[in-house]
């Protein structure tokens, strides 16, 4: 990596294996961003109170979202801005489903990934406010039964440990997407007993769904739920205890109730070509029950802004209600774990700065959604942008044009998400050259069958006429395959978000067929059983 000023070259050179990389890669991204180049200034915007937001602001706003919509190639947008405890703004742009006549509105329910989060840490706080249990309990005094992989570390993680990003479990998504039909809460919590710790206890920020699921789940049980129903039993205490006392209407974990309510988003992934398309509803509703307190909420901006004043007023809803108190709401935005130079992990959520001026964030994505919610503490503004799009540019990209409208600044960030996306179209541009047209059957005939790993379950590989398949029983995903530039044959996943995934067609030390997929430290090998 690098940075260029005015014809002078700052070059950052990282030396290590891969494995180590992946495993520390935030450890390296604090020093990546603590490098500064002091000839470069930044406006300080501590204390400065941002312009009202006028007609011909919002006007600006909405021009942007508009051009860079069909820019990013997003099909449907919504925003909200609340200030001061009030709405400000709140509109809807595009449509439901690409190409669709059905238009995005305010009311329009999409899925917002993680942003789940930091709902289920107020409902956290919620729990300590009413004595249930307190932030530094250990878990297993709740769950006698919870385990992670190190007994020593089992013994001392807390409630608070759940949810900081911080214990040195990893991402471990793969073990979601391949047995979503399986899984159910307890099984995510009970899977933490199985998973490598990267890092030291408390050394490097460490995101894990699994973490902050059983977190959710671990408050249920204090609130009296019991264990084999931890599922339905925390998504009614979150209606309860939140969505409604905050006056969240149709927020809701049911696709049923989402489908009846009908304005609702289609998801849409993209294939590794970036060719966007509609992803069916049944792959995001396989994959979200089992970890709802980590990312399964279904939401729209209204509501979304309801839960911007709640938060902002600081446990206090709309309407008057103390939904958490302000001290244990507080206490999950106290940084855990640094996950930049400027940016730390809390409890829930990312605790951030724009120029100067503290923020708090946190984003999601499922899929075929993505959501940005994020307020400015200091003065009461807060904003939530839903997409129907998978990994999404223009959320954040949303939320800083609306900043530097209102504290006048340079029109930056944009430049710098368009640079991004511009970069992945050019390497997709060079990666079209080694694709190949079609798999000979032969190549892959020895691995027609059924393949099983002890934490990914069974896949099958086949044929569906000319496309080879790879059919995990959750979802079915196109393998295709390129040649190197060193004339080696690879064969990837093509479509859903496991786009890219490696796919390897290998034998074992006896000549028996193994799948391996992945690659680095989330490498999978499959023997065959058919």
């Amino acid at each position: 990596g690098g940075w260029l000023y005015e014809g002078i070259a700052y070059v950052e050179i990282i030396r290590g294996d891969a494995i180590t990389f992946e495993k520390r890669i935030y450890q390296i991204s604090i020093i990546s961003s603590g490098f500064n180049i002091y000839a470069l200034q930044e406006d300080d915007l501590s204390g400065v109170e941002p312009l009202p937001l006028t007609e011909d602001l919002l006007n600006e706003l909405e021009a942007y979202i508009e051009e860079s919509m069909e820019y990013y190639e997003v099909p449907g947008l919504a925003i909200s801005i609340v200030k001061n405890g009030e709405f400000v703004y709140s509109k809807g742009f595009g449509v439901r489903e690409m190409g669709g006549a059905e238009y995005v509105t305010p009311e329009t329910l999409m899925l917002i990934g993680s942003t789940t989060k930091t709902m289920t840490t107020m409902l956290m706080a919620q729990m300590v406010d009413e004595g249930l249990m307190d932030w530094d309990t250990p878990v297993v005094d709740i769950l006698p039964t919870f385990a992670v992989a190190d007994p020593t570390i089992t013994e001392k993680i807390t409630v608070q440990n759940l949810v900081c990003a911080c214990t040195g479990v990893p991402r471990r998504d793969m073990e979601l997407i391949f047995n979503a039909d399986e899984l159910t809460a307890e099984d995510i919590v009970e899977s933490l007993s199985t998973f490598e710790f990267f890092t030291d206890f408390g050394e490097a920020f460490q995101y894990s769904n699994q973490m902050v699921a059983t977190g959710g789940y671990i408050a249920t049980i204090a609130a009296g739920g019991e264990y084999g129903d931890l599922q339905e039993e925390y998504v009614v205490i979150m209606q309860d205890n939140i969505f409604d006392a905050i006056g969240m209407r149709n927020t809701t974990f049911s696709f049923d109730d989402a489908r009846d309510f009908g304005n609702y988003g289609i998801p849409h992934g993209s294939t590794l070509l970036l060719e966007y398309q509609p992803v069916p509803m049944e792959v995001e509703e396989s994959f979200l029950p089992p970890i709802a307190p980590a990312g399964g909420a279904w939401s729209n901006v209204l509501d979304m802004g309801n839960y911007l004043i709640t938060v902002i007023n600081e446990g206090i809803a709309p309407d008057g209600t103390e939904v958490v108190s302000s001290e244990n709401l507080k206490k999950t935005w106290e940084p855990q774990v640094a996950i930049s130079e400027e940016a730390s992990y809390g409890l829930g959520w990312i605790i951030d700065e724009y120029k100067g001026l503290p923020v708090l964030h946190h984003g999601g994505n499922t899929f075929g959604f993505t959501s940005d919610l994020a307020f400015l503490p200091e003065v009461g503004l807060g904003i939530s942008v839903l997409t129907n799009q998978y990994n999404c540019f223009l959320n954040q990209l949303v939320r800083y044009r609306l900043l530097e409208l209102l504290y006048q600044q340079d029109f930056e960030f944009d430049e710098l998400g368009r640079f991004q996306f511009e970069f992945i179209k050019d390497s997709i541009a060079d990666f079209k050259e080694e694709v190949r047209e079609s798999i000979d059957n032969d190549e892959v005939i020895a691995h027609l069958g059924l393949f099983s790993n002890e934490a990914l379950g069974e896949v099958t590989i086949q044929w569906e006429g000319e496309r080879l398949l790879l059919d995990a029983g959750e979802f079915q995903a196109e393998i295709s395959s390129g040649i190197s530039d060193v004339d080696e044959v690879y064969y990837f996943l093509y479509d859903t978000a496991l786009a890219s995934l490696l796919i390897k067609f290998e034998k074992d030390q006896d000549e028996n067929p193994i799948l391996v997929i992945g690659s680095g430290v989330n490498e999978y090998t499959f023997d065959k059983i058919e």
